[in-house]
């Protein structure tokens, strides 16, 4: 009778952190695990750009799949290789005894205030205020820099047509454009000397670009100042 009153009690010691363990396992659901991925993909970007609003969307699981257990929290990581443009991979593990992962895709729109076209512009318009405002632009979908001051952009020429709530993007436009006659300004010491010129390639403000003067026949570099102007750096 006391062996097996021994017996018993060793049993119940053994089974008791058996139980306790089994009860500690982390259950996630196919939309817990899709969750997860697209708060972890949020969360890296906020770091890099707090002011761009962040929309993600995690490709859906299979409901059928179940219940996915691990005795121990899950890392949620990007995949290797995976970076955060328009797609990208998390790579959720579960690094117990009978350890598991998942890829899941996640795609992102990463939408920031960006200048746009308010009307249809033509090549030749020049941009004043009314011709542009803001509108939120996934910054994936665009090819070029685009503009976040409108200012900079006011007096710039239009290059190519460019449809209403379109980003404005540095293809689009030129302060000077080839071709065409800008003024040279060159001089130092509060004295200026102003020439005429041929533009021999587009420019915008702040660019250093190569331009022919028209008295000399000769081309020298110069740094886009204004619409149709330049100025000799010494």
């Amino acid at each position: 009778m006391k062996a097996v009153t021994m017996l018993t009690l060793f049993l119940t010691i053994v089974a008791a952190p058996l139980s306790a363990h089994s009860t500690e396992a982390l259950q996630y659901g196919p939309a817990e695990l899709v969750t997860l991925a697209e708060d972890h993909v949020k969360s890296l970007i906020a770091r890099e750009s707090s002011d761009d609003r962040i929309e993600v969307s995690a490709g859906s699981l299979d409901p059928r799949m179940g219940l996915r257990t691990c005795q121990q929290p899950i890392d949620v990581n990007l995949a290797n290789n995976a970076t955060l443009d328009r797609q990208t991979t998390v790579l959720i593990q579960c690094h117990d005894y009978e350890g598991w992962r998942l890829f899941i895709p996640v795609r992102i729109q990463q939408m920031r205030a960006i200048v746009v076209a308010a009307r249809p512009l033509s090549p030749g318009d020049v941009i004043g205020r009314s011709d542009v405002k803001f509108n939120h632009v996934d910054i994936h979908q665009l090819r070029d820099s685009a503009h976040t001051n409108i200012d900079e952009l006011l007096g710039a020429q239009i290059k190519r047509r460019i449809g209403t709530n379109q980003a404005i993007q540095a293809r689009h436009t030129c302060f000077v454009c080839r071709g065409q006659n800008v003024t040279i300004i060159s001089g130092s010491n509060g004295l200026e000397v102003r020439a005429t010129g041929v533009a021999r390639s587009d420019g915008l403000m702040g660019d250093r670009i190569t331009v022919r003067n028209s008295r000399s026949n000769r081309d020298v570099q110069a740094v886009v100042s204004g619409s149709n102007e330049v100025r000799v750096v010494f």
